[in-house]
C-alpha cells in the first residue's frame, strides 16, 4: 500500500519526494496498517451482536448469553485477516440482567471505552424495552460521544418487525408498511438516546439487509487514520465469505454428480444380480416362477430407481440453493465504491497531515490535495 501511495504521490507532485520525508511518510503507512482495532459490541443478550459481527467480520464472536459463568466478563477475540491484519471484538456482557449485575458493569464499561476505536449499541428490532439501554447509555456512553468516540446504534432482526409477514423473502427487504414501523423504530431510538437519525441503523444481519449502509456509516464515523485499517478487515471478511460460499456450491455439486454415480452403480449391480440368478435358476424354474421372480426384480427395480432419483433430487436442490446463495453474495457486497473512497480519502489526509507538520519542502506542495 505504501509504495502505490508513495508513487502516486510524486506522480501528483511531479518530483521526487526526499527520503528523509518519504522514511516518515512509510512510518505512518506502517502504523496505519499494523494498527489492530477495537470494535465494542453493546447491548442486552439476545439481540443479535454475534450475527452482526458476523455478517460485518465472516466470524462469530462468542456465545455467551447462556453460560452464567461468563456473563460477568468480557469477550475478547482476535479476528485475522491474512494480510489484512487483525480486529480485536469486545463483546460486553448485556445490560438489564439485573439490578445488582449492573451495579458491576459500571466500571467494566468505563475500563473498556477510552481503548475502543468504534463502539455498536445493538438492539433487538421487536424489542420494546429500551429503558436499561437508555440508563447505560446516558449515564457512561454519552460522555463519550460527546467527547467524540465513533457510536453507531444498530436495531439488528428488522425483519422481525410487525407485520413481519410482509418481509419479502426473496428480494431481502421489507414491505411498505413494516419499513413505515422501522423507519418509526429508527426515530424512537434516535429521540430516546438524543442521536442524530443517521447514527441509527436498521439492519437483518442474518438476511444482509441494510449492511451496505452501516459499512458505509463505520467508515464516515472512524478517525482519517482508520478508516482504511477497518475498512480492509471488512474487505478480506467478504472476500473469504464469498469464496467460502462458492467451495459450498462447488462441493454441493460434486455431491450431486456422486449421488448420480452411485444411481448408475446401484442399477448396474441390481441388472447383474438379476442376470446371475435368472441364469442360475432358469434351468429348474416354472414358467409361474419366473413371471414371479421377474415381477419381484421389476419392483425392486422401481424402488431402488425412485430412492436414487429422491436422493439426487435433494442433492441437486441443495446445489441449486447454494448456487444462489453464492451468486447473490457476490452479486451484492457490503462494501460500496463510496466506503472505499472516504477511506481512500482518509488515507490521503492522514498523508497530508504528516506531510504537513514533518516538512516545509512539501508544505507549498500540498493545494493539490
Amino acid at each position: 500500500m505504501s509504495h502505490e501511495i508513495l508513487s502516486k504521490l510524486e506522480t501528483a507532485l511531479g518530483e521526487k519526494i526526499p527520503p528523509e520525508f518519504k522514511s516518515k511518510i512509510e512510518a505512518k503507512l506502517h502504523e496505519m496498517r499494523s494498527y489492530v482495532p477495537k470494535v465494542g459490541v453493546f447491548g442486552k443478550t439476545g439481540v443479535g451482536k454475534s450475527s452482526l459481527c458476523n455478517a460485518l467480520f465472516g466470524r462469530d464472536i462468542c456465545a455467551i448469553s447462556d453460560i452464567e459463568a461468563c456473563t460477568r466478563d468480557p469477550q475478547k477475540i482476535i479476528l485475522s485477516f491474512g494480510n489484512a491484519g487483525g480486529l480485536e471484538l469486545i463483546d460486553v456482557p448485556g445490560v438489564g440482567e439485573s439490578g445488582e449485575r449492573d451495579k458491576e458493569y459500571d466500571e467494566l464499561y468505563q475500563s473498556l471505552l477510552p481503548e475502543l476505536d468504534i463502539v455498536f449499541w445493538v438492539f433487538k428490532g421487536d424489542d420494546r424495552a429500551a429503558a436499561s439501554d437508555e440508563k447505560f447509555y446516558k449515564r457512561l456512553i454519552r460522555p463519550y460521544i460527546n467527547a467524540g468516540k465513533p457510536f453507531i446504534a444498530v436495531i439488528n432482526q428488522v425483519d422481525k418487525i410487525e407485520p413481519f409477514r410482509e418481509w419479502n423473502v426473496e428480494e431481502r427487504r421489507p414491505g411498505a408498511k413494516q419499513a413505515s414501523n422501522i423507519e418509526a423504530k429508527r426515530h424512537h431510538i434516535s429521540g430516546l438516546f438524543d442521536l442524530p437519525l443517521s447514527q441509527v441503523l436498521a439492519i437483518s444481519a442474518n438476511e444482509r439487509y441494510g449492511l451496505v449502509e452501516l459499512v458505509d456509516s463505520i467508515v464516515h464515523a472512524l478517525p482519517n487514520d482508520k478508516k482504511m485499517v477497518v475498512l480492509d478487515k471488512i474487505k478480506a471478511a467478504e472476500e473469504a465469505d464469498i469464496a467460502e460460499k462458492q467451495a459450498e456450491a462447488a462441493k454441493a455439486q460434486a455431491a450431486v454428480e456422486l449421488e448420480k454415480a452411485k444411481a448408475d452403480t446401484a442399477r448396474i449391480e441390481l441388472e447383474k444380480a438379476h442376470q446371475e440368478r435368472m441364469a442360475k435358476e432358469a434351468a429348474e424354474a416354472s414358467g409361474l416362477e419366473k413371471l414371479r421372480l421377474e415381477h419381484a426384480f421389476e419392483i425392486a427395480k422401481m424402488k431402488l430407481e425412485a430412492e436414487e432419483k429422491e436422493k439426487v433430487r435433494q442433492a441437486e436442490e441443495k446445489a441449486r440453493i447454494a448456487k444462489e446463495e453464492a451468486a447473490e453474495r457476490a452479486r451484492k457486497p457490503i462494501v460500496s465504491d463510496t466506503a472505499v473512497k472516504e477511506a481512500e480519502n482518509g488515507v490521503w489526509e492522514t498523508v497530508k497531515s504528516v506531510a504537513s507538520a514533518a516538512v516545509s519542502w512539501l508544505g507549498s506542495k500540498i493545494g493539490w490535495w
